[in-house]
């Protein structure tokens, strides 16, 4: 494991690119970022989060920039609003997955979990490094961590860990479905949302 300070992007930034796993806080939780494209990140994601593809539990996807969303997602006039209103921020937009996006992963599943962390972090390396996937930094069963230091004793094996903490300490995202007709709560986050 490698500690960075979040200003050292250029590591983490590096470190992405190169398939790494790179723990790092948003503005509600750490998370476990990985390269959409590198296998070996995804494997090592699936490893450190002991996730079992059949579990029904799928990792986020962070896009680029929220221009690109349709790109993995169909985003229908009820999720454009969402998607207008709160991304960048505290919530996942769980989207049916667009037909022409094929992925090893996400060819598993009919629907995609995107969202953005507001934070300077992301809003540098996404540029760079393109698409993530993105999940809470816990061991299956364990609450999220929010410092660093929760991170160094529970996920070891983590390639990079950005030092600190996630401003906030609290909840993770609220969870939006729209793949039905009307948006549902799955998981309600910090982020109050008027339906």
């Amino acid at each position: 494991m490698i500690e960075v300070k979040a200003s050292e992007t250029s590591q983490i930034i590096k470190g992405l690119s190169g398939g790494q796993v790179v723990a790092l806080p948003t503005e509600t939780v750490y998370g476990l970022a990985a390269g959409l494209n590198s296998a070996t990140a995804l494997e090592k994601l699936i490893y450190l989060k002991r996730r079992d593809l059949k579990s029904g539990k799928v990792f986020t996807l962070v896009p680029e920039s929220r221009e690109v969303i349709m790109k993995y997602a169909v985003v229908t006039k009820m999720a454009r609003e969402y998607v207008k209103k709160y991304i960048p921020g505290e919530i996942t937009l769980i989207l049916p997955k667009n037909p022409e996006f094929s992925h090893p992963y996400f060819d598993h599943f009919d629907t995609v979990g995107i969202r953005i962390p507001k934070t300077p972090l992301f809003s540098t390396i996404l540029p760079e490094v393109g698409a993530l996937f993105l999940t809470s930094a816990n061991p299956r069963g364990d609450e999220p961590a929010v410092k660093s230091e929760t991170v160094k004793e529970t996920l070891p094996k983590v390639d990079i860990l950005v030092e600190g903490a996630t401003p906030k300490g609290e909840l993770p995202t609220t969870v939006l479905d729209l793949t039905g007709k009307k948006p549902v709560i799955v998981r309600q986050g910090k982020l109050e949302i008027k339906l």
